[in-house]
C-alpha cells in the first residue's frame, strides 16, 4: 500500500528544486523536544518493567540474614527447704554470652495461580503500553505534519491577504480618479473604500493566525525558527492505492494501533477475572534454610563456645479457606470490568472502519477537490481579467472588479488549503492502517520546493499534478 511512492516517483521526474527538508527538520526537533512524547516513553517504561517484576514472583527467591548480640543476666536460684552443706542457695549469679548467627532462605513457587495471573496481566498491560507508545509515534507525525502545513497556509493567507488588500488599494485608486473625472459614481468609491477596510481587518486576523502557527509549531519542536518551505507549484495528485476500500479495512481491522491496545486491554481484564479467581485456589511452595550459629559467654564462672549448624528443607501448602467473601467480590469486579473493555474494543472496531471510510474518501475527494480548485483559479483570474476589461468600456463596474478580486484570492487560498488537506489524509489514512512512519514523512517533504517546479511526467495513468 504505496501511496507515497508513487508520489515521490512522479515528483522526481520533475526538474530538480531546492529543497530545505524543512518537514523533515521539523518533525526530528519534535521527536528530541516534544513534551508529550517524553511523557509517553516514561508511560511505556513504566508499565513495561511490571512485566518482569511481576514475574518475579515465579522465580525462586533467596534471602540472606545475619543476627549478632551481646547480653548479661543475672539468675538468683533459692531452694527450699536449703539443701544440707549449700553455700550457693540464694546467691546471685552472673553470666554474660556473645551469639551470631547466619541463615540463608531459598523459596520456590511450585504452584501459585495468583503470581501466574499477575505476571500475564502485566504482559498484556506492557503491550497496551507498547501499542500506545506506536501511537504517540504515529501522532507525532501526522502533529508534525499538521502543524507545519498550517503554518505554510497561514503564510499563504497573510500573503494573499497582503495581495488583496494592494489590489483592492489600486482599485480604491483608480475609483478615486474616476470619481473626479466624473466617470463614476461616488458610490463606487465607497464601496472600493469599505472594500479595502476589509482587506486591512483581514490581513491583521492573518497575521494573527500565522503568529499563533508559529507558537504551535515551537510548542513541539521547541525551536521559533522555522523556515517556510511551500509545496511546489505542481504535485502529483493520486488516488488511494490500492483503490479498493475492503483492502483498507482489512489492513486497518488487523493493524489499527488503538484497536490493539483496546485489544490488549481486554486481555488484560480476563486476567483480571482469572487473577481474581485465584483467590480460592490453594499454593505450593518449596523451601530450604541454612543456618549457623556460633555463642559465646561466661557461665557461673565458666567460658562457653557453643556452635551449631542446621539444613532445614521441605514443601508448604497454604489452601484458602474463608475470606469474607472477598474473592466473590473482587470477581464479580473484574468480570465488570472485563465487559467495559469488550465493549470498548467493539466500539473502537467501529470507529476505525467509519475513520478509515472517511480517510480513504477524504484522499479521493482531495484530488477531485485540489483538480476543480485550481480550476477555479484559472477561471476567477478570467473573471478579473474580463472584469477590468469591462470595467475600462463602461459594461463592469468597481464592485464587479472588487467582486472579481474577492472571487480570485478566495480561490487561492481554498486551492493551496487543498493541497495540504490532501497530503494530510493520505498521512491520516495510513495511520489508521497501522503502516504511517517517517520515510512516509519524508516523501512529502520530497514534494517541498523554494522554487516553482515544472509539472511532472505522471506515475500511473491517474496521476495528475495539482
Amino acid at each position: 500500500m504505496r501511496i507515497l511512492n508513487s508520489l515521490l516517483l512522479a515528483a522526481l521526474v520533475a526538474p530538480s528544486v531546492a529543497s530545505a527538508n524543512e518537514l523533515m527538520r521539523v518533525y526530528d526537533l519534535a521527536v528530541i523536544n516534544d513534551p508529550t512524547m517524553r511523557a509517553q516513553r516514561g508511560a511505556r517504561d513504566y508499565t513495561a518493567y511490571g512485566e518482569p517484576a511481576a514475574r518475579g514472583a515465579l522465580l525462586p527467591q533467596l534471602s540472606g540474614s545475619g543476627i549478632k548480640s551481646e547480653g548479661e543476666s543475672t539468675t538468683t536460684t533459692t531452694i527450699t527447704p536449703t539443701p544440707p552443706g549449700s553455700t550457693t542457695n540464694g546467691q546471685p549469679r552472673d553470666s554474660d554470652d556473645e551469639s551470631q548467627t547466619l541463615q540463608l532462605d531459598l523459596r520456590q513457587a511450585l504452584f501459585d495461580a495468583t503470581a501466574w495471573n499477575r505476571w500475564q496481566q502485566a504482559e498484556a498491560n506492557a503491550d497496551a503500553a507498547n501499542a500506545t507508545y506506536r501511537i504517540a509515534e504515529q501522532n507525532l507525525i501526522l502533529r508534525a505534519a499538521e502543524a507545519y502545513f498550517t503554518l505554510v497556509a497561514s503564510a499563504d493567507s497573510v500573503r494573499f491577504a497582503d495581495a488583496e488588500k494592494k489590489a483592492v488599494e489600486r482599485s480604491l485608486e483608480l475609483a478615486k480618479r474616476r470619481f473626479e473625472v466624473g466617470l463614476s459614481a461616488i458610490t463606487d468609491v465607497q464601496e472600493a473604500q469599505a472594500r479595502y477596510d476589509l482587506t486591512v481587518a483581514q490581513m491583521i486576523e492573518a497575521e494573527q493566525v500565522l503568529d499563533i502557527a508559529k507558537v504551535l509549531i515551537t510548542e513541539i519542536t521547541a525551536d521559533p525558527a522555522t523556515t517556510i518551505v511551500p509545496l511546489r507549484d505542481e504535485i502529483p495528485l493520486l488516488g488511494p492505492s490500492p483503490d479498493n476500500i475492503n483492502d483498507w479495512l482489512k489492513a486497518s481491522a488487523a493493524n489499527n494501533l488503538s484497536t490493539a491496545v483496546a485489544r490488549s486491554l481486554l486481555e488484560a481484564a480476563d486476567q483480571g477475572v482469572d487473577l481474581a479467581r485465584a483467590g480460592h485456589y490453594p499454593s505450593l511452595y518449596a523451601f530450604g534454610r541454612q543456618s549457623e550459629t556460633e555463642r559465646k559467654g561466661v557461665e557461673f564462672g565458666a567460658f562457653t563456645d557453643t556452635q551449631g549448624d542446621s539444613l532445614t528443607y521441605g514443601v508448604q501448602l497454604n489452601v484458602p479457606i474463608f475470606a469474607g467473601f472477598t474473592v466473590m467480590s473482587n470477581v464479580n469486579s473484574a468480570k465488570g470490568l472485563r465487559e467495559q473493555r469488550e465493549g470498548e474494543l467493539e466500539a473502537q472496531r467501529r470507529a476505525v472502519e467509519r475513520s478509515t471510510r472517511n480517510a480513504y474518501q477524504g484522499v479521493i475527494a482531495g484530488v477531485s477537490r485540489v483538480k476543480a480548485l485550481k480550476q477555479a483559479v484559472l477561471s476567477s483570474t478570467t473573471a478579473l481579467e474580463a472584469s477590468d476589461v469591462g470595467l475600462e468600456v463602461g459594461a463592469r463596474t468597481a464592485v464587479d472588479v472588487l467582486n472579481a478580486q474577492r472571487e480570485l484570492f478566495l480561490a487561492q487560498r481554498n486551492h493551496a488549503r487543498a493541497r495540504y488537506d490532501y497530503l494530510l489524509n493520505i498521512l491520516r489514512l495510513k495511520a489508521l492502517a497501522g503502516q504511517l512512519m517517517r520515510k512516509d514523512l519524508a516523501e512529502i517533504d520530497a514534494l517541498l520546493g523554494s522554487e516553482p517546479a515544472m509539472a511532472p511526467a505522471p506515475a500511473s495513468p491517474d496521476a495528475t499534478p495539482g
